[in-house]
């Protein structure tokens, strides 16, 4: 197999956009979100799939497959891997994770509904078959990289490395790039630095998390953001969610990876800019909207995270 079946991944709608072989574009869309994907055979038995998604969900059952190694790197957003019946974890910005195509970790959700990433998927007998002079001259250890991501009882997790992030970085510039040369390139460095690694030493188990508390989590959530110009305390969601202010501060930052604090601030930020880019509002009225009484901390919140005022963006809109 010179093509790993990556669309039978997801479950939305997936329409091909563009073709600058052997890199493929699609727009990706279900009742969640959309989002947007590359795909490239890089070499025989090895193809890689980038994710830019602002979706809930998207992730589909496959069935377990110990001939396909999944290596995944997220650059952005955050991603909620299932590991039993009972618990979940997170990967975040900086983390990869490899492992065998179909484990339950494979199923979850996108708690920020945001993810982008880059994922590799190796079929170890076929790129070994056509690219075996390679693998000799470079010294890749690719039954190394096997054993690791078949032995691990969960999926392998590495945290904010230098290295896997300089080379993921690179490999997704390149892929959205339609660089070949520089993909092949950083995908064969990937399978030397993971030939290299003492797993058992590098290995960082995350944060467990059980479902009651991320769903703990998520109530909460879906609470203070259902009306905005509301500041509601965690004393108050604590007595609405029958949980301690404790136990819903540690679950919230599990979760979206920010105290609460921190991610409200963040959205209504992203949900002022969102109105000032469709409707036609005044600054103010938006501000009020989103939950700032004083207008002048608004302008300074918004300047300070997208690098204009509220007005200079709104007419930015208008063109």
């Amino acid at each position: 197999m010179d093509q790993y079946n990556w669309i039978s991944h997801y479950a939305a709608d997936i329409r091909q956009t563009s073709v600058a072989a052997p890199f493929r574009w699609y727009a990706i869309e279900n009742e969640t979100g959309t989002g947007k994907v590359i795909s490239c055979p890089v070499f025989p038995g090895v193809q890689t799939v980038y994710n830019d998604l602002l979706m809930q969900s998207c992730g589909k059952t496959v069935p377990r497959n110990d001939g396909i190694i999944e290596i995944s790197y997220c650059t952005d957003g955050r991603y909620e891997c299932e590991v039993s019946t009972r618990y979940c974890f997170y990967v975040s910005h900086g983390d990869l994770s490899i492992g065998a195509v179909g484990r339950r970790e494979a199923g979850g959700c996108f708690p920020t509904k945001r993810y982008c990433g880059l994922t590799v998927f190796l079929d170890a007998a076929v790129f070994r078959e056509q690219n075996d002079t390679v693998i000799n001259e470079m010294k890749i250890d690719l039954e190394g990289i096997m054993r690791a991501a078949l032995q691990q009882p969960r999926r392998f997790i590495l945290h904010g490395n230098p290295k896997t992030d300089s080379i993921f970085q690179t490999a997704a510039d390149a892929q959205k790039s339609g660089d070949l040369s520089l993909l092949k390139l950083k995908i064969l460095e990937l399978f030397l630095f993971l030939g290299n690694v003492d797993f058992d030493s590098q290995k960082e188990l995350p944060v467990y998390l059980n479902h009651t508390q991320a769903i703990l989590a998520k109530n909460a959530r879906n609470i203070l953001v259902s009306s905005l110009s509301a500041h509601p305390t965690l004393e108050q969601l604590s007595g609405e969610l029958h949980a301690s202010p404790t136990s819903i501060k540690r679950a919230f930052r599990i979760v979206y990876g920010a105290s609460v604090r921190e991610y409200m601030k963040s959205y209504r930020l992203d949900e002022a800019k969102r109105l000032l880019g469709e409707k036609k509002l005044p600054v103010a009225e938006v501000a009020a909207l989103v939950g700032y009484q004083n207008p002048g901390h608004f302008t300074a919140a918004f300047k300070s995270k997208f690098g204009v005022l509220p007005c200079e963006y709104k007419k930015m809109c208008l063109f």
